[in-house]
């Protein structure tokens, strides 16, 4: 008596799980653009005080002893693991990881042809717990990040004690810098 109804069954249970699917990748982007949100909203504001107080040399503390603690808590609250990456980067604790590695590849080989990078928080191809939001190079982020050759001597000064293998810089303005990598568990 079930057997003629069995591949309607199964149909039906294809396209339910499809959309269950789709849903929760949905919930896990919304949860990955609300991380990287707050990491940009928190690190910017910091930042910005920073630089008006204490200059681009005392600013570099912000990234080095501030954004690990934003983002742990970030983690904490959201149930993700978060970080900002690069195939240049500064910190050794925030090296990419293989996929990483190729996403940042494809992305600095694509900026390098011309081609406009996505905007907004994107899924990790073939993977739906992974996010990631491109970095951009703006004009403040050369006092830390540009031609170290025109770098104040306080900020040389301040990235060689704490960077002392400092990948990240030599950026313009408009530079493809890395990504802000969040993995939804």
């Amino acid at each position: 008596m079930i057997k003629p109804y069995l591949p309607a069954i199964t149909i039906f249970l294809t396209v339910m799980s499809a959309q269950l699917g789709a849903a929760e990748s949905n919930q896990k982007q919304a949860v990955a653009t609300k991380a990287i949100g707050q990491l940009g909203q928190e690190m910017r504001k910091k930042l910005i005080e920073s630089l008006q107080k204490n200059g681009p040399a005392g600013a570099i503390d912000v990234c080095a002893k501030d954004a690990p603690a934003i983002s742990a808590r970030i983690e904490n609250e959201l149930n993700v693991t978060i970080k900002r990456t690069s195939l240049r980067y500064r910190n050794p604790r925030n090296a990419p990881d293989a996929a990483e590695q190729h996403l940042l590849g494809a992305l600095a080989t694509a900026q390098s042809a011309g081609e406009k990078l996505p905007q907004g928080v994107t899924a990790f191809p073939n993977d739906r717990n992974r996010f990631y939001k491109t970095i951009t190079m703006e004009q403040t982020c050369l006092k830390c990040h540009g031609d170290s050759t025109t770098m104040s001597e306080a900020v040389r000064k301040e990235l060689a004690a704490i960077y002392p293998e400092d990948k990240a810089v030599g950026y313009k303005e408009g530079d493809f810098r890395g990504i802000i990598s969040v993995t939804v568990k």
